[in-house]
């Protein structure tokens, strides 16, 4: 129990190292991103941390695994190289120890990420697409500047915003203009005033011009009417709809369709926990390096090796969702397969002997 509370040891400190680099680059590239879209009043600002927490919950179903195979790799080589596996090897261990600490270890984090995959990742995914619907329904005051073009692009037009002057505090704007554009038809408000209010019924941030006039015209007949308003509330052009989306649905609506772009989401779901496992055992070979190699030798190897495991996986996926091969069988599990071949041809009884007299 000493010896195997001391690998899992070496793997864990790095483990938790790797996660912590990978989730802080994962949040800056997000933080970037995001920022961006506030600045064009396309986020509210207020939005942006809990977008990226949703974003990191959906990522952590690719950022566990890599951090896995990478720690296994950094933790047993830097054994090899100090030649503790040799010493270990000389005093009768067997070279099954590291792969049941391994496997024990990826096993308890495989479950992890399946549960995350199946039911966590789906819900944070549905949240954040709830969050982003609510951003695009208009702009906040409180987010805009003055002097400067707004534009939201939406599916059947765009709308444009624009004020010479605002009140922050007082959530006033002043010489404001709006165009709305429909296909061929255009509407334009101008207005002396504006600010938000709050709509008892759908609970939206709605504009509210303060006298102005509206004026509706199409590019082919030019201006056809004219409106002087006291006050007009502008609604969005349609009701905000629930869409569907596949990687936000449930499992069992997944696993009874015959789309196959949903029946290869499903497969990828329950693919995940095993790709962790497998991942992880790939690591343990990937790991053996000779003290002239170096500490990070092996880690560009790995790296390269879940580049091309991740990516054979997307061309998977693609290949069920346009139907060039059976959603069943192979489905997306035929690069589980190579992997798992593999790994039995390195831990075939004979090469394990082979490598235990090498050590």
């Amino acid at each position: 129990m000493l010896l195997e509370r001391y690998l899992a040891r070496e793997i864990l400190k790095p483990f938790l190292g790797i996660c912590a680099i990978l989730i802080t680059m994962f949040v800056s590239f997000n933080w970037v991103r995001f920022l961006g879209r506030a600045v064009e009043a396309q986020l509210p600002s207020s939005m942006i941390f809990t977008l990226i927490i949703f974003k990191v919950i959906i990522a952590l179903e690719v950022l566990l695994p890599v951090a896995l195979l990478l720690s296994i790799v950094l933790g047993l080589g830097r054994l090899h190289l100090e030649l503790e596996m040799t010493a270990l090897s000389a005093c009768g261990v067997s070279p099954l120890k590291p792969v049941k600490v391994v496997f024990l270890f990826a096993l308890a984090l495989s479950l992890l990420v399946a549960c995350i995959s199946l039911f966590i990742r789906p819900w944070a995914y549905q949240q954040s697409y709830d969050l982003q619907a609510k951003a695009d329904t208009g702009f906040r005051v409180s987010d805009l500047e003055a002097g400067r073009f707004y534009e939201r692009k939406k599916n059947d037009g765009s709308f444009v915003l624009f004020m010479k002057d605002i009140d922050v505090k007082e959530g006033r704007m002043k010489q404001v203009f709006v165009q709305t554009e429909k296909g061929d038809n255009i509407r334009i408000l101008s207005a002396k005033e504006g600010y938000e209010r709050r709509d008892p019924v759908t609970n939206q941030m709605l504009p509210v011009l303060v006298d102005g006039y509206e004026y509706k015209l199409s590019r082919h007949e030019g201006i056809n009417r004219i409106t002087a308003f006291n006050e007009l509330t502008i609604f969005p052009s349609e009701k905000q709809s629930v869409y569907y989306t596949r990687k936000a649905s449930p499992n069992s609506l997944l696993a009874n369709s015959s789309n196959p772009k949903e029946f290869a989401e499903f497969q990828w779901r329950l693919s995940t926990g095993l790709s962790t496992l497998l991942l992880a055992l790939l690591g343990i070979p990937l790991s053996r390096a000779t003290p002239r190699q170096g500490k990070y030798a092996k880690i560009f190897v790995a790296v390269i090796a879940f580049a091309i495991y991740y990516n054979l996986g997307a061309i998977a996926m693609t290949w069920v969702e346009q139907g060039i091969v059976d959603p069943l069988f192979p489905g997306i599990w035929w690069v589980n397969g190579i992997l798992i071949m593999a790994l039995l041809i390195y831990y075939w009884p004979p090469t394990l002997i082979r490598l235990r007299r090498t050590s």
